[in-house]
Formats: structure tokens, sequence, C-alpha cells
């Protein structure tokens, strides 16, 4: 596999393999609040700001974009980076 020159190291990875896993945790347990309260609003059968269905969509979104994050510390701590 080719070696990631160090110049371009900073640019994939600026806060550090520790940072991108808190903040993928974050956004993980954030879609879970989220996705808890489009269950709120599905048994309530009336919108809580937004309809069931919005909550569910922002959840899934939360979700993918936190695990780019989860992909980011997981090869910035495989190319040895310590940002």
């Amino acid at each position: 596999m080719i070696e990631i020159p160090q110049k371009i190291r900073f640019l994939l990875f600026g806060f550090g393999p520790q940072m991108h896993a808190v903040m993928a945790l974050i956004t993980n347990l954030l879609a879970i609040a989220i996705t808890i309260l489009g269950i709120i609003s599905a048994a309530k059968k009336s919108p809580l700001g937004l309809d069931a269905t919005h909550w569910f969509l922002l959840a899934i979104i939360l979700f993918i974009w936190g695990l780019s994050f989860w992909f980011t510390a997981y090869f910035g701590a495989k190319e040895g980076f310590s940002g």
C-alpha cells in the first residue's frame, strides 16, 4: 500500500484520530436522541417540531456522518498520525 505523504496527512487527519473518535461518538449519541424523538413523535401522532419521518431521516444522516468520523479516526490511527 502507498504511504500517505506527511504534508497531506494533516489535511486528512487534522484534529487527530482521538478527536475524530470523540466527534463520532457525539454525532452517534445525538442520532440516538433524535431517533428517540422520532419514536415519540410517531407514538403521539403529532409532530414534535418535525414530523416523525423527518426525525428518522435526520438520524440516518447523522449516523452516516458519524461513520465518516469513525473511518477517519481508524485510518488516521492506522497511519500512525498523532495530530
